[in-house]
Order: C-alpha cells, then sequence, then structure tokens
C-alpha cells in the first residue's frame, strides 16, 4: 500500500480526495473509500484514496453512499482526485454527487 500512498502523493501532492484541502504529506493519509471492515480485497490500489485526518475520522467505516450524501461536494473532489478508482465506485460517486434539477416556477 506504500507505493500506492507513494504513486497518489506524485500525482496530485498531499491534497485529500474528500474535501480538497491540502495537508502535509506526514500527515495525510490513505483511506479506503469502500470501508474494508477486515476484508483484505479492498486494500487494491482502486479502492485508495489520500485523506486528510479529519475527514478519514469522519467517514470511518460510513458506507461509502451516506458519507456522500452528508456533503455532496466531497463527490465533486472525490471524482477528480479519484481517477484511478474503479467504475463502479466512480459511477456511485456521480449519482451520489449529482443533484436532480429543479422545475423553475
Amino acid at each position: 500500500m506504500q507505493s500506492h500512498r507513494d504513486w497518489l502523493l506524485a500525482q496530485h501532492g498531499p491534497v485529500c480526495a474528500y474535501c480538497g484541502s491540502e495537508t502535509s504529506e506526514d500527515t495525510i493519509t490513505l483511506d479506503h473509500v469502500r470501508p474494508r471492515r477486515g476484508q483484505t480485497a479492498y486494500d487494491r490500489p482502486d479502492n485508495l484514496v489520500l485523506a486528510c485526518r479529519d475527514c478519514n475520522a469522519a467517514k470511518a467505516d460510513t458506507p461509502l453512499i451516506a458519507f456522500l450524501m452528508q456533503r455532496r461536494s466531497r463527490g465533486v473532489f472525490l471524482l477528480h482526485y479519484g481517477e484511478h478508482l474503479s467504475e463502479p465506485v466512480r459511477s456511485l460517486i456521480r449519482q451520489a454527487s449529482e443533484r436532480p434539477l429543479q422545475a423553475r416556477d
């Protein structure tokens, strides 16, 4: 997982994939987009992003869709900084982040 962390740092720098804030390389964390809950299959590179400590702690084991629905802007950042994520995950992020069009009065 260290090599993936290094690759993400080289790609984007120490920027949180959930809120877009820049932090130090020493404090940025590697987060499982879909919580692993003890399953090593979720350690794949297409399920890992960099996250600030606050976002990582706020997300914890929250299901991705619930975490994104709490603040839809997270999905916008995640689509940008998570272009390497699997297509099913990206599709879920798009669905959670898009706002339905409001009818004009």
